[in-house]
């Protein structure tokens, strides 16, 4: 029950952080996680235990960060139907492949992937140049396959939600924060159910986990993450409503930032 009431504190800072930033609480999740799980789960499935935690929270934080987006018509579900598909398809290959990866080796590809999601869109400036007139630009559809499918894929394995890449991608397919967060909380719903799935499945053949597990999902977690969110999330989609692009987009990098230096000390 302690673990719960604590899970659940940090619960509705990444209920915020989830609407606010449309991760469903991947990135956020999983170093914490990382921190503070039981050393009663083996040391080999710690990272995956996280991620899969992380995917499981991301199904009830994007389900309910995105009906608080929908109901002020944040939403553009024209562009949530053409990726969708694709995304779904590539979170299955990751959530597979990542049982194949050592937990320490996952550590270290969420922590090199979040670097390059930061220095590539500092280079490039395309990321926090201010856009006002919010209007999505259709790629072709095997280039929308293309990227749907990576973007499932990268996101699956790593637990981090897919708004790490969707965010980046929509804005420079002329999205504005906003919309662009609105859509990345239920383009993270394939990934979140198809990965947590292969994760529950794939961590009940492990021996040695703990009764407080379902496969790779701590439960204690699950529960206070889950009850938390239900209170951040609407805080955070209040502050994305009136925040201004530019200060928005510098925040986003910020946040990823402070989350890869608190990985690489945890």
């Amino acid at each position: 029950m302690l673990a719960i009431l604590l899970f659940t504190l940090i619960g509705i800072f990444i209920g915020v952080m989830s609407s606010l930033f449309g991760f469903g609480g991947g990135f956020i999740v999983v170093p914490i996680l990382y921190a503070f799980l039981p050393e009663s789960i083996p040391h080999a499935y710690l990272m995956h235990t996280a991620i899969g935690t992380s995917l499981a929270v991301m199904i009830v934080n994007s389900f309910n960060s995105t009906l608080n987006h929908a109901k002020q018509g944040n939403v553009h579900w024209p562009v949530f139907h053409y990726l969708v598909i694709f995304i779904a398809i590539g979170s299955l290959f990751g959530a597979v492949a990542a049982s194949f990866i050592e937990s320490e080796w996952l550590r270290y590809a969420f922590i090199g992937f979040l670097l390059y999601v930061i220095v590539s869109n500092i280079i490039k400036k395309t990321f926090t140049t201010a856009i006002t007139d919010s209007h999505f630009r259709f790629p072709k559809r095997r280039y929308a396959g293309a990227n749907g499918v990576c973007i499932g894929w990268i996101s699956s394995m790593l637990g981090i939600g897919g708004s790490v890449m969707t965010i980046p991608y929509l804005r420079k397919r002329g999205l504005n924060m906003l919309h662009a967060v609105a859509l990345a909380t239920p383009l993270g719903l394939p990934i979140a159910i198809v990965g947590t799935t292969t994760y529950m499945i794939l961590g009940a053949n492990v021996s040695g986990m703990p009764a407080s597990t379902l496969g790779f999902i701590y439960i204690p977690a699950l529960i206070g993450f889950t009850i938390g969110g239900f209170a951040g999330v609407p805080i955070g989609r209040r502050i994305a409503q009136v925040l201004p692009d530019k200060i928005f987009s510098k925040a986003y990098l910020v946040l990823l930032a402070i989350v890869v230096i608190f990985m690489i000390i945890g």
